[in-house]
């Protein structure tokens, strides 16, 4: 080698090492940076669920993801509602275009399967601690983000500002010891992540590596942990407005947290859960039918009077719990008595034009020109009487009918009054008989008899919902299923919102709820304006729920919102009346942008429900009758009578063609008679007012 050689040699070798160390230094500012941004939008995040943990949610920071050597998890959320494997992305400009992530112009669909890849391992961690994997929820989220809210294919994106409300809408779906197991499991599987552990060019170079405090939020929250939350109120405000930004099909499955305690009860027979109207009576009831079927094996019956109900209720359970659903079956009362009769070869007829015809022959025979015509009450008040009275608590004898004290029914009878409608009905079941026909009583009082004989399911539970609606041989029915099995039997109701005439007591149904009542006192639904305006109708008015005593038409109830008043119209004719129908509509979805599906119109009758649709096809307002709703989000405006509008709600709701004062006299119609129908139209147009969550109109024809 000649002169020099040797030094210029070298130093290219060191111009060489610099190079090497510049692109490490490169690199270290990169990595630096990169870990800053991530570093502060990852506690932002952190902070933004912080608190969660007042409802028992806790937190694993920055952990390591098994596999890897410089990869880490952002975040794991783990409480009552599930476990949420959690990518925090400081992106400006994102969309989502044909089933594909991007950022900017750049596709970026690998990080979303790189959050799938994460939640594999997640998964297969939790469900080792026993929780489905569908409870297991990807979530990317999008630093100080709040107009971001979907879904890609599993993957939900959500800005950071929607995390709240999108953790806690799912409701209770985990016990405290199912929490605190998938806890312990998720952070042996997933250690804390430290930096510098891992090999970067500059190891290779044997620049020293300098390791950095990591930012990470404490392991499990606690109080001190909710920076900015004055208290748990301000917490519960929060998930609720939130909430109330969405379709009104998820509003529906709401559960608030102050409810989860009821949710997880154990009760030690039969129980009950009652309250005004908007207290979240059906929501608890789909949520405790999901805690028992997350808890325990077996099937629960969810069972309502209302035979439209149970398909949207299923619809709605689906949503909030797909991994159960095969194990709940949503039925109303009458087609669940004749699925048994069928399935045990028991033969019946239905033929309701035929039953009908029976009892106007038996009226004729016995009725007309006796003792119950001269009480100057419509020959439809005695068939009521047979129908929700003797068949419906299923008496046997006159000396049962004799004795008995009618639950609901206003007019008085005398022992001969008594005398004659016994006659009346055995001339009716004698009608029935010769026709070879059975009413919808006769199906419930064969089906009682069915499984009294022999238990069919078995049904780990049956939860009924408005059980005020069912008569007492209805409600026998459904408690012999399950006895007084602890958890077996839940009633869900309010006696303020039956719409039936007659009605009977716990006591007469043989079944006993002591210290296993619970009383719901807020009003989630209603605002304040709505509430008043719909109690007003009732104040006066007693009623009986289930019990042997009467309770005041006004009730002690919290109101959690306050909103604009009703909207009264006084339209003098027809014609002016449907011009403002139809303009307030349209001025609640442009001006309001209010979705059509998030609308309801009611109506008293089915002839005032044709009329609608009428004049809301005029205007191509497109509409769903409630008879074919199926409790899915559309955008059409669902159209019903009050009575089909029952355990359902909507954000705004519309009543057209309305009356003051009540209903006139009918002729030859008692005072008492006509006291008790004038109470249940009050109650039915209650429970139509009630179905408003956020507006009200109500529309008075004069005259």
């Amino acid at each position: 080698m000649g002169a020099g050689a040797s030094a210029a040699a070298e130093a290219e070798r060191q111009q060489l090492l610099a190079a090497a160390h510049e692109r490490a230094a490169d690199e270290a500012r990169r990595r630096a940076s990169s870990f800053g941004v991530a570093g502060r939008t990852e506690l932002q995040t952190s902070r933004a669920l912080a608190p969660l943990a007042a409802m028992g949610y806790h937190q694993l920071a920055d952990r390591v993801w098994p596999g890897t050597k410089r990869s880490n998890i952002d975040l794991l959320l783990v409480g009552p509602s599930g476990v949420y494997v959690i990518d925090t992305k400081c992106w400006a400009d994102v969309s989502v275009q044909s089933g594909r992530l991007y950022r900017g112009d750049a596709d970026a669909h690998d990080e979303v399967e790189k959050l799938l890849r994460v939640t594999e391992l997640v998964e297969a961690s939790a469900v080792e601690a026993g929780l489905p994997p569908l409870e297991v929820l990807p979530v990317m989220a999008f630093a100080g983000r709040k107009d971001i809210g979907e879904q890609l294919g599993r993957v939900h994106l959500q800005g950071e500002r929607n995390l709240i409300g999108f953790c806690a809408r799912r409701g209770t779906r985990l016990s405290e010891s199912q929490v605190e197991r998938l806890l312990g499991r998720l952070m042996a599987d997933f250690p804390p992540y430290v930096v510098g552990t891992e090999k970067s060019t500059a190891d290779q170079l044997d620049v020293p590596t300098v390791r950095q405090p990591v930012l990470r939020a404490p392991e499990v929250h606690t109080q001190d942990a909710l920076d900015g939350v004055e208290d748990v109120e301000q917490l519960q405000q929060a998930v609720l407005e939130a909430a109330l930004a969405e379709p009104i099909e998820d509003w529906m499955t709401f559960l608030h947290p102050d409810q989860a305690k009821t949710v997880r009860r154990s009760w030690s027979g039969p129980a009950r859960i009652r309250g005004g109207a908007g207290t979240g009576k059906t929501v608890l009831g789909l949520h405790r039918t999901a805690y028992l079927t997350a808890t325990r094996p077996g099937r629960v019956l969810y069972v309502s009077y209302v035979r439209t109900l149970p398909v949207v209720l299923a619809s709605l359970y689906r949503r909030m719990s797909p991994q159960t659903a095969d194990r709940v079956e949503f039925t109303g009362l009458h087609k669940w008595a004749v699925g048994l009769l069928r399935d045990r070869g028991v033969q019946y007829r239905l033929d309701w034009p035929a039953t009908r015809r029976a009892y106007a022959s038996a009226w004729s025979s016995i009725g007309k020109g006796g003792a119950l015509s001269r009480l100057d009450v419509p020959w439809d008040y005695w068939r009521e009487e047979i129908d929700c009275v003797i068949k419906g608590r299923g008496l046997r004898s006159f000396d049962q009918y004799a004795e008995l004290v009618r639950v609901g029914r206003r007019t008085r009878l005398l022992p001969e009054h008594r005398r004659a409608m016994w006659d009346l009905y055995c001339a009716y079941e004698q009608e029935l008989a010769n026709a070879r026909v059975h009413d919808f009583n006769d199906v419930l009082l064969m089906a009682r008899q069915e499984v009294e004989r022999e238990r069919p399911g078995p049904y780990m539970a049956v939860v009924v919902d408005e059980v005020q609606d069912l008569n007492l041989v209805g409600v026998q029915l459904l408690h012999s299923l399950v006895g007084d099995a602890p958890d077996g039997l839940l009633l869900i109701g309010d006696g303020q919102q039956c719409v039936y005439p007659g009605g009977f007591t716990l006591a007469e149904a043989g079944i006993a709820v002591t210290g296993r009542s619970t009383v719901l006192r807020v009003n989630y639904r209603n605002t304040r304006e709505i509430l008043d305006a719909a109690t007003e109708l009732v104040v006066g008015d007693k009623f009986q729920d289930l019990e042997d005593f009467d309770e005041l038409g006004a009730r002690d109830l919290e109101i959690a919102r306050n909103g604009p008043a009703p909207i009264r119209v006084q339209a003098r004719d027809k014609k002016s009346h449907d011009i403002a129908l139809a303009q307030i509509i349209a001025d609640t979805t442009k001006l309001l942008g209010v979705s059509n599906g998030d609308l309801a119109v009611l109506a008293m009758t089915k002839s005032r429900v044709k009329d609608c649709k009428a004049l809301l096809a005029r205007h191509r307002v497109p509409t769903v009758d409630l008879e074919s709703y199926d409790g899915k989000s559309t955008d059409h405006v669902k159209v019903g009578t009050f009575k089909r509008a029952k355990g359902l709600e909507f954000k705004y709701v519309f009543l057209p063609y309305l009356t003051d004062g009540p209903s006139t006299k009918w002729v030859e119609e008692t005072e008492s008679a006509h006291r008790e129908r004038v109470e249940r139209e009050r109650r039915e147009l209650f429970v139509g007012m009630t179905r408003a969550r956020d507006g009200l109109w109500l529309g008075f024809l004069d005259g």
